[in-house]
């Protein structure tokens, strides 16, 4: 007996377990604190920054921590960073910054890039990145407000059990067609 439900069905549940889904718009805005948490290298200077900020974002992406270690001589930068969703989920990236000096002596402004790198929950295996711009307004030597604005895309991979959740689904369903099929 023919299934032609089952067998058109069959191809795009094991797909869906194994591809990623196609790239989506990622953009979030943040505003919170940038302190610096250990001077690396006092002749540089080199120093690690840890940055907590809220904000929105897509995906109820809605905090933002990062670390990041900036030589202020040169302006250059990486670290990682790490988005949190409203249920608790979490995407995971790292980055490269560059930090550039305005007219204003305690203002600079950032331009960099991300690259998610996975997570937890409906991030886990999440690929994409993200371009971002800011500001930081230093309100003392060591901590400055930071502004972070991202654009990007990114890719979420479904989640195992939906895929088998569907497969179960067509099994319960077959059957179903078997009898429409004989009574046909």
């Amino acid at each position: 007996m023919k299934f032609p439900v089952l067998q058109a069905a069959l191809p795009f549940a094991l797909a869906s377990m194994s591809a990623a889904a196609a790239p989506q718009p990622f953009s979030a805005s943040y505003t919170g604190t940038a302190q610096v948490v250990e001077v690396l290298n006092p002749t540089g200077p080199v120093l690690r920054f840890e940055t907590l900020a809220a904000g929105t974002g897509t995906f109820d992406l809605g905090s933002y921590f990062s670390t990041d270690v900036i030589d202020m001589s040169t302006g250059a930068g990486t670290g990682t960073n790490r988005f949190v969703a409203g249920n608790g989920d979490e995407l995971f990236g790292a980055f490269s910054v560059q930090v550039i000096p305005t007219a204003v002596p305690n203002i600079v402004e950032l331009l960099g890039q991300a690259t998610f790198t996975g997570g937890t929950g409906q991030f886990s295996g999440a690929t994409g990145s993200a371009a971002f711009t800011g500001s930081g307004v230093f309100t003392s030597q060591t901590v400055a407000t930071a502004t972070l604005n991202y654009s990007g895309s990114i890719a979420l991979v479904p989640e195992p059990a939906s895929g088998l959740l569907m497969l179960g689904g067509l099994a319960m369903a077959a059957p179903v067609v078997r009898r429409l099929n004989k009574n046909a």
